[in-house]
């Protein structure tokens, strides 16, 4: 049985037959740029955010079982995983697959390489769960892409998903942490790595700055024994939250 796609296949997002059975697409759609507004009824600010350049989304049957599979490409590893960070809860089972990934009650997310990839069961059904794994290995060759690099300065051991999250911008970082867009007013950055300590409402946020001269005045802002690490071009702090982090999002992770 054949788990991956040649470069050519893969490029088409032609799935392999597996078993004999490939999956009947019922409906395919491409979106790309501001396209996304009018399928993400207002959440696509927070994917271009991270660049999403195209969607390709199928609904599909395969084995009796049907699905969405949805596949975002974006610019790099890192910023396939930070979308797929905002994304995932409740996860059942996670970073299991040989990459990153996250197996909720309806939905399994992946990320491989630059694409983050969300294959929904709507049924929720045993069934539909049993045949996700290979489902999302017709189209992606998972094990065999470029992983997001993690900072070694975060000191974290794998697994990642639900514990690290990589924001981007003033949307991805108000929508985890009040505390820390007030913080990140007026600095240029092109990254954030955040670990939520909920036990205290803590956290702690690695800051990837554009300009080293950023991290003076990040310092200036920041109380000497909440500095854990820096760098030249990065901040590593601790810090209190000040208002309560909604973290139910549904059961499909949006």
């Amino acid at each position: 049985m054949n788990k991956y796609l040649t470069g050519v296949l893969f490029a088409l997002l032609i799935p392999l037959t597996v078993c004999g059975q490939a999956p009947e697409i019922k409906r395919e759609r491409i979106f790309t740029g501001t396209g996304l507004y009018g399928f993400m009824n207002g959440g696509a600010d927070q994917f271009l955010e991270y660049g999403v350049s195209k969607l390709t989304t199928r609904d599909i049957v395969y084995k009796g079982n049907e699905y969405t599979v949805d596949i975002y490409e974006m610019p790099t590893p890192e910023d396939a995983f930070g979308i797929y960070s905002l994304h995932v809860f409740k996860c059942s089972r996670t970073d299991t697959l040989g990459c990153i990934d996250c197996l909720a009650p309806y939905q399994l997310q992946a990320v491989a390489g630059n694409k983050y990839i969300s294959v929904v069961f709507p049924s929720g059904s045993a069934a539909a769960k049993s045949k996700v794994d290979e489902l999302i290995r017709l189209y992606v060759p998972i094990e065999e892409k470029e992983p997001p690099r993690i900072p070694e300065a975060l000191d974290l051991a794998f697994p990642y998903s639900g514990k690290l999250k990589l924001l981007r911008g003033p949307i991805s970082v108000s929508g985890v942490s009040t505390s820390l867009a007030n913080l990140l007013e007026g600095i240029s950055y092109s990254g954030v790595w955040f670990i939520a300590d909920k036990p205290v409402k803590g956290y702690r946020a690695l800051i990837e700055v554009t300009d080293p001269k950023e991290i003076k005045i990040l310092k200036k802002k920041v109380p000497a024994p909440d500095i854990l690490k820096t760098g030249e071009t990065y901040l590593f702090i601790k810090g209190i939250e000040k208002e309560t982090e909604q973290d139910d999002h549904g059961g499909f992770g949006f």
